[in-house]
């Protein structure tokens, strides 16, 4: 009976250390869904990062100085959602309309918060709407610390690049 209850004990063990083990890869598999949160910067100026002042719901998505420190400046792509490391509830969204300004919303199943990243091609961000769309800083020309994130027409000049790796 005592081999019995030390050999069940040494199993339990081995389940219990198991299942921790698979929790703290699901866990660290939640930041890797889309190779992991990280910065975008303009190719244009990469000094310049997409950014929020603040991760709530409505907050204006624009360039910000890049500080791969501030999570609310790290993104990742999960499953066509791109989601704020600062707090992963919250989606970049837009209406798939020239001029319309990216904002965070609270993540849904919408088409307004699909995205695709073409990093092969030109870098440019997509919305899976309208992929005729691009985004780009709202200045023009260089790009400025504070400039609006907004939609244009690809057109494959250099405002339109971003760098995510």
């Amino acid at each position: 009976v005592a081999y019995r209850r030390h050999k069940i004990m040494k199993i339990s063990s081995v389940i219990v250390l198991s299942i921790t083990a698979l929790l703290a890869v699901k866990l660290d598999g939640v930041e890797a869904s889309g190779g992991g949160y990280k910065l975008i910067k303009s190719k244009d100026d990469d000094d310049l990062c997409w950014g929020v002042s603040n991760v709530k719901d409505g907050a204006r998505v624009k360039l910000v100085k890049c500080d791969d420190d501030d999570d609310e400046q790290l993104w990742d792509l999960d499953n066509g959602k791109i989601k704020n490391k600062d707090d992963d509830d919250f989606c970049i969204q837009v209406k798939a309309k020239e001029n319309k300004g990216l904002r965070l919303r609270k993540c849904k199943n919408t088409s307004r918060q699909k995205w695709n990243y073409d990093k092969n091609n030109d870098n440019e961000w997509t919305p899976k709407k309208d992929d005729d769309l691009c985004v780009q800083h709202k200045g023009g020309g260089s790009p400025e610390k504070g400039d609006k994130l907004i939609l244009k027409d690809c057109d494959g000049d250099d405002e339109q690049e971003w760098e995510w790796d």
